[in-house]
């Protein structure tokens, strides 16, 4: 009898030491951003992400303190994801190209002709509360065009700050502060305030192009 128990416990403790390894196996590991879901596939490093302005909103760069404003009816983000870490964490993201049209402005006689974005250096996207994401380095140039003289403005900032929602998907700044660089003083306000929504955020690199969601 005892060396049916003995024997018993002996299986027992083997097939917990052979099960416990193999259950843990399939415990899924959710990295910051994955597709489909809170809790789908993980989006992988060097997948490409792609997103336009929210449906019936426009991006806007305007004057603090003044009636300019800068508004354009379109516009995309790409982004290459270099960093998905596992939950909690930040997952990183470099600005391959970002484009801008439909723009116009309040102020009487200027013409926007371009608004272009120089890549910054790194943008996170943070699971943190609220899901924050900054962006490194930023800068923008609006180039402009009043009666036959044409003129640029340059902005930059150190970093301005978003956040990311799962409901729709989307990535929005608001009223980010950058300062003038280059530019004349007389055309150029010193200061312009950010403010956009883009979304869907989709993986280009899948199949489908599902949503992207932060964990």
């Amino acid at each position: 009898m005892r060396k049916s128990l003995l024997l018993a416990a002996t299986a027992a403790a083997s097939a917990m030491l052979v099960l416990g390894p193999t259950a843990s196996a399939f415990a899924a590991t959710h990295d910051v951003l994955t597709t489909g879901k809170v809790g789908g596939p993980n989006v992988k490093v060097g997948a490409v992400l792609q997103a336009g302005l929210k449906a019936r909103t426009v991006a806007s760069f305007s004057s603090p303190g003044t009636t300019i404003t800068a508004k354009c009816t379109r516009s995309t983000i790409t982004s290459k994801v270099t960093a998905n870490p596992a939950r909690p964490g930040k997952a990183v993201l470099s600005l391959t190209a970002q484009t801008f049209g439909g723009c116009t402005i309040t102020i009487g006689g200027v013409k926007v002709l371009s608004l272009t974005v120089k890549h910054p250096d790194r943008t996170t996207i943070s699971d943190a509360k609220g899901n924050p994401v900054t962006v490194f380095g930023p800068s923008a140039t609006i180039k402009l065009m009043f009666g036959t003289a044409t003129f640029s403005c340059t902005y930059t900032a150190k970093q301005i700050s978003g956040h990311a929602s799962n409901v729709g998907s989307l990535i929005s700044f608001s009223k980010q502060i950058l300062s003038r660089s280059a530019g004349p003083a007389n055309f150029c306000p010193a200061k312009g305030a950010l403010s956009a929504t883009y979304g869907p955020v989709v993986d280009m690199s899948v199949k489908g192009h599902p949503h992207v969601f932060v964990n």
